[in-house]
């Protein structure tokens, strides 16, 4: 019974270690997503109508070796490109963009890791 036992206990441990490689240097996070990375929202439109919720959260390496992971939303700062956008909150997982005027051209929503994480993950919004 033991080495039945054993048997599936060495294979988990292999797998985790990439069925048969060592976890690779490339590992971990290579990026940011910020999403959607695309929205339109009507500036006349009454709240919540006039907003857009967006979430960051990492981009992992799909290189050869690597586990496989979920990403989890990301404490990041908050900035837009045009200040007739208001956001909820310059900090958090996620914020609500509101549009209070028409743009010419879409506002950019940027995320930066609040820990200090070199990544930097950008949404286009469409404020009609």
């Amino acid at each position: 019974m033991k080495v039945l036992l054993s048997i599936p206990v060495a294979a988990i441990l292999i797998c985790s270690l990439g069925c048969g490689g060592s976890l690779s240097s490339t590992c971990g996070p290579v990026g940011l997503n910020v999403g959607p990375a695309a929205a339109t929202v009507n500036h006349a439109a009454a709240p919540p109508g006039n907003t857009q919720t967006f979430s960051a959260s990492f981009q992992f390496s799909g290189a050869p070796g690597c586990p496989a992971v979920t990403a989890a939303l990301v404490n990041s700062n908050w900035t837009v490109s045009d200040p007739s956008v208001h956001l909820s909150a310059t900090q958090g997982t996620m914020v609500t963009a509101m549009c209070t005027t028409a743009l010419g051209s879409p506002a950019t929503v940027t995320a930066t890791p609040a820990d200090g994480e070199m990544f930097t993950g950008k949404a286009a919004l469409t404020c009609n």
